[in-house]
């Protein structure tokens, strides 16, 4: 169709040859007489069929006819050239997703500071040494892998924060490393890089734009100066009521964390069953109930197990001027609020309940205490000390 448009353009451009008119007014002098220049289409179509051969459109810039000098033929609307297309550059694929999770999942370096920070409180040497290189070791790998992360805009204040973070974690343990002697200069300097770390992370748990994993106050505010034990070979010290214990799972992929909060003194429960029924203290008895509290720290292991089982209520035991207590079997829901029993917890989940003992009525505090079989150890809380 185009090449048939050029090719009328053409023809109407050629003028018509000189017809003499019988009166004469056409003639023209012999003498002067010129013949008008020879129009050959070839020359004006010169390199066209090779063009379309070859599956090129015609050059839309005017074109000059040869012989008609200053004109000029400009192809049609149907014959401009193709628009070039309009390429939109890739989206660049960042790792906001795998920092995210990072973030989430770094509790256990959180952790690892808090065991480094009660060691030095209590000046244990060798447990400074022991965490304070499992500190370093956890926070420099955890430390490339997220540097080498290619984030976006939006995440580069997560990324700085957690960085941090980490920075100050691997500087805690970096200067207690080696055999020197502990001294006062080194406690501070750790001290101070472990709650600049746990800040700098704290900061980092806020710019989380993900709220399904949230971390409980429990792992983000804790108090640095307050006691806290883990499962540790050689360590035998009975804990105190709201002095939290932990732990690792049986799979070693999760951390626990187990605390006796309070402790009670009842003579009556009440079913909330609609029933009416109750259970009465004996004569001479009571009952003591003890607040329980377990929360999943989370996962630090290689699997991929991040749930974790409470513990079984058969595995806590009262003891008291050489004789063992079991905890009493009660239904769910009672007018003490919800009884404690075994359950999955993912992780960040948290749950408490009641423990309730059957006991002589002058049973004193002081001598009481409950041990918990736990897979690695038997931490003991002694009911008469408090915080």
């Amino acid at each position: 169709m185009i090449l048939a448009l050029l090719f009328f353009t053409a023809f109407l451009l050629i003028p018509s040859p000189v017809v003499s008119d019988a009166t004469g007014l056409g003639t023209s002098d012999p003498g002067q007489t010129q013949q008008a220049p020879s129009r050959d289409l070839s020359s004006i179509f010169t390199g066209v069929e090779e063009r379309f051969r070859d599956g090129h459109f015609l050059n839309p810039t005017p074109v000059s006819v040869p012989g008609a000098a200053g004109s000029t033929v400009t192809p049609d609307g149907n014959e401009t050239a193709l628009r070039t297309e309009k390429i939109t550059p890739p989206v660049p694929k960042y790792d906001d997703d795998e920092l995210m999770q990072l973030v989430e999942e770094s509790s256990a370096s959180l952790l690892l500071s808090l065991q480094n920070s009660y060691a030095l409180y209590v000046w244990d040497e060798s447990l400074v040494k022991e965490s304070a290189a499992e500190l370093r070791t956890f926070a420099t790998s955890l430390l490339e892998e997220v540097e080498a992360l290619d984030v976006s805009g939006k995440c580069d204040v997560l990324k700085t924060s957690f960085i941090r973070a980490l920075e100050s974690y691997r500087t805690a343990g970096t200067v207690l490393r080696g055999n020197t002697p502990l001294n006062s200069t080194m406690v501070d300097i750790a001290l101070d890089a472990n709650r600049m770390g746990s800040h700098h992370l704290r900061e980092a748990f806020e710019y989380l734009q993900c709220p399904v994993q949230r971390v409980p106050e429990e792992i983000v505010a804790i108090d640095l100066s307050s006691s806290l034990l883990y499962a540790k070979p050689g360590i035998r010290d009975e804990l105190e009521l709201m002095q939290r214990y932990v732990y690792m799972d049986r799979s070693r992929a999760n951390e626990i964390s187990l605390m006796l909060e309070s402790v009670k003194r009842i003579d009556t429960i009440y079913y909330l069953d609609g029933s009416g029924n109750k259970i009465e203290a004996e004569p001479g008895r009571m009952f003591l109930l003890v607040k329980v509290r377990v929360t999943n720290l989370g996962h630090i292991g290689e699997g991929r197990m991040y749930r974790i089982q409470t513990p079984d209520l058969r595995d806590f035991a009262l003891q008291y001027r050489g004789t063992t207590y079991s905890p009493m079997k009660l239904p769910t829901r009672t007018s003490l609020g919800e009884s404690y029993a075994t359950v999955t917890l993912d992780r960040y989940k948290v749950k408490t309940g009641y423990i309730v003992f059957d006991v002589p009525e002058a049973l004193t505090l002081d001598e009481c205490s409950i041990q918990v079989k736990l897979p690695d150890a038997s931490p003991v809380w002694a009911l008469g000390k408090t915080p």
